[in-house]
């Protein structure tokens, strides 16, 4: 039993993409967080911020380039 439609070519790529800037963002708000630590003993992000604001980049990321590539299917087909 299949509770999920099995994703396109398309869109594994889009999710590759989106993880991988979901991933650069971990890595710049953890290298600014840990920079934030060593100069003033203290953190700028929680770790809950961290978390999800690399999460939502990833998702959104991945939303945004299949919206596009659906508007360019139904431009072609037009």
């Amino acid at each position: 039993m299949i509770f999920l439609k099995s994703m396109t070519n398309r869109q594994i790529i889009n999710w590759k993409k989106g993880a991988i800037i979901g991933f650069y963002t971990y890595l710049i708000l953890l290298f600014i967080n840990y920079t934030h630590n060593l100069i003033f003993t203290g953190d700028f992000f929680s770790s809950a911020v961290i978390f999800w604001s690399g999460l939502i980049v990833a998702l959104g990321y991945e939303v945004v380039l299949n919206l596009n590539d659906k508007r360019k299917i139904r431009k072609n087909l037009d």
